[in-house]
Order: structure tokens, then sequence, then C-alpha cells
């Protein structure tokens, strides 16, 4: 593993006290699969899609101004949003026909199949697919080093 994928995005976190927080991401993969994305979806937690409380997403090369502007007033607008709708603003906001999800889940097949009939097709990698990462949210820095492991 020697590259990383590196984009600017998100930290959205669900429930009673959902919020948007602005994110970046230094992910290390394989180098063949750092220059694919365009768009991901990472879970660092969760080992369930019914568990999910906090989803990074991120788009490639973007600034957090870009992002903000393109994908967290779209989510925001929208007021409540499921896992395909945030895949979905992903999607289009990057014009990207693929959005890659590492997570110790897969999204669920109502989900795949709706995201399917919008032309979008998802690329589930176990989370372990990074080695590394640094994720910065707002006054935070956390760090994964591998083996990462949900929480």
């Amino acid at each position: 593993m020697e590259e990383y994928f590196i984009g600017a995005g998100a930290l959205l976190t669900a429930g009673p006290a959902a919020s948007i927080a602005a994110a970046t991401l230094h992910a290390q993969t394989e180098p063949v699969l750092a220059s694919q994305i365009a768009a991901a979806v990472v879970d660092f937690e969760a080992t369930d899609v019914g568990e999910i409380s906090r989803l990074l997403v991120v788009a490639a090369g973007w600034s957090a101004g870009r992002f903000q502007a393109e994908v967290t007033t779209r989510l925001l607008d929208q007021r409540e949003c499921g896992l395909g709708d945030v895949i979905a603003v992903l999607a289009e906001a990057t014009g990207s026909r693929e959005v890659h999800i590492f997570a110790h889940w897969c999204p669920d097949l109502a989900t795949t199949a709706s995201l399917a009939r919008a032309g979008v097709r998802l690329i589930a990698h176990p989370l372990e697919a990074i080695g590394r990462a640094a994720l910065v949210s707002g006054n935070r820095l956390a760090h994964w080093r591998p083996p990462v492991q949900a929480a």
C-alpha cells in the first residue's frame, strides 16, 4: 500500500442529535484503487448497516468549500436523508457513476437496487482495504492504523 485517496467531505451523524461536520480524509489504499475513487463512503464504526450512526462521505481531490457548496448544502436542504439519498447526492455532485463503500457492512438490496435504477453502482470494500487513515473533522484529528477495526 503506497497510494492515498485524499478528499474533502463531511462526517454525518444520525439520530436525534443529527449533524454534518466538515471533514478531510487521507486514506491509504492499493495504488490502483486510490486512482479509481472519485466518491467514497467510509464507516469506521458500525458492523451492520442497521447500526450506522456516523458516516463519512468524501469526494476525491475536492476542497472543503466545494464539498460544502455541492454536497453538504444539498443534504441540508433535504432535511432528512437515508443512506441511499446520501449516496445519490454524492454521486450526482461528483459526476461519478460509482461510489466506493469502505465498511464492515454492505447496503441492503433495496438501497442497492434503487441506486442502480438511478445509474449509480456501489462498490463495496472491506474496511481493511484502508491501510491507514487520517480523518480531520472540526477540531478533531483521528488516526486509524492497520488493522482498522470497528469500535
